[in-house]
């Protein structure tokens, strides 16, 4: 998990979400034993659920619990008339996948739609986006029956069009919905999805906890997917805000000589220091906090805050084809008014 916070990209943290993802794992165990397999080893005529959320991670209010995510999988798998053989997350850190996979008995995957935080179902497409083509279904899950806000929606259709109607949801639910999407085959995954997602943040886990707390914490980050600390700083600001079912701002931070400026769309899009652009999505773009060396989501950092800011190429984690997608930056673009594809180093 703690390396999965990292790579979700100022979308989680430490300090916002560990609680919420434990208790998701803790769930999960208390149904079932979740067996992390392999694509090789599923049912190659079989099809794999993807089990999300869709919406704003940090600054939304949501009307969801976790029952959602199962009810949200359970409706997919009826609208498609038989069982997956196994379930998988849209992006890191996934838990909410482990509850799906322990409470109808399937395999977890090694594997997701996108090996770092994605603000957009199209990002975590694999490449439908640009396959109008190709239909699969999507199901929204969210809502309390009690205040009369419950929502359940299945959507049919391209993934652009089915993923406007999930926003939609999202957007009139708080924020946020649990989702499942599918049908999805292993060799389709493999060679279009970020397998070998899960293990590696899992490997990314072990070597940040095993440096000390601190800045230690972010070298050994950087070390291992080797990337870099771009800077250690305070931050000076963050005007970060909810607006059409995203988190959308910027995020300035500076270590008294330079200035660095984050671009947000729920997660950290770009890094710029000094008007010289450092990274771009899909590169990883991370943040920790410089006292403990904990990851740190974008919703919780403060004025004043000392944080470390650590970069890294995209081929450097299990990346999805959907993250290099020409066609799902406009949308990113528009909304933070900077260029992103023509920025992309795909070397």
């Amino acid at each position: 998990m703690y390396g999965g916070l990292l790579l979700s990209s100022g979308g989680s943290g430490v300090n916002n979400s560990l609680e919420k993802h434990d208790l998701a794992a803790e769930v999960a165990l208390g149904l079932n034993i979740v067996k992390l397999a392999e694509l090789d080893e599923i049912d190659p005529e079989g099809y794999v659920l993807i089990s999300t959320s869709v919406g704003a991670p940090g600054f939304a209010q949501p009307e969801l619990v976790l029952k959602d995510h199962i009810t949200a999988a359970e409706n997919l798998i009826e609208k498609l008339g038989r069982k997956p053989a196994g379930v998988m997350c849209g992006h890191v850190p996934g838990f909410n996948g482990w509850l799906v996979a322990a409470a109808l008995d399937l395999p977890y995957i090694d594997a997701a739609a996108n090996g770092r935080g994605h603000p957009t179902v199209k990002m975590g497409g694999m490449g439908l986006a640009s396959r109008p083509d190709i239909s699969i279904v999507q199901v929204a899950q969210a809502g309390f029956a009690s205040s009369g806000s419950k929502i359940a929606v299945v959507a049919e259709g391209n993934l652009i069009k089915t993923s406007q109607v999930m926003r939609h949801c999202a957007t009139i639910s708080g924020g946020l919905v649990a989702s499942a999407r599918g049908p999805y085959q292993a060799d389709f995954i493999r060679e279009n999805g970020a397998a070998g997602a899960i293990s590696f943040q899992i490997e990314l886990g072990k070597a940040m906890l095993s440096a000390p707390q601190g800045l230690a914490r972010a070298s050994a980050a950087a070390a291992f997917m080797g990337g870099e600390v771009i800077l250690t700083g305070k931050v000076i600001k963050n005007d970060v805000v909810y607006q059409d079912g995203f988190d959308i701002g910027f995020v300035t931070l500076t270590d008294g000589t330079e200035t660095l400026r984050l671009g947000v769309y729920n997660e950290y899009m770009t890094a710029e220091k000094d008007d010289a652009r450092l990274a771009t999505f899909p590169d990883m773009i991370g943040s920790v906090d410089a006292v403990t060396g904990d990851p740190i989501a974008i919703s919780t950092m403060k004025a004043g805050q000392e944080v470390s800011i650590i970069i890294a190429h995209h081929s450097a984690f299990p990346l999805g084809k959907g993250a290099l997608d020409p066609v799902v930056f406009a949308e990113i673009e528009q909304g933070l008014g900077l260029e992103l594809y023509s920025y992309i180093n795909t070397k």
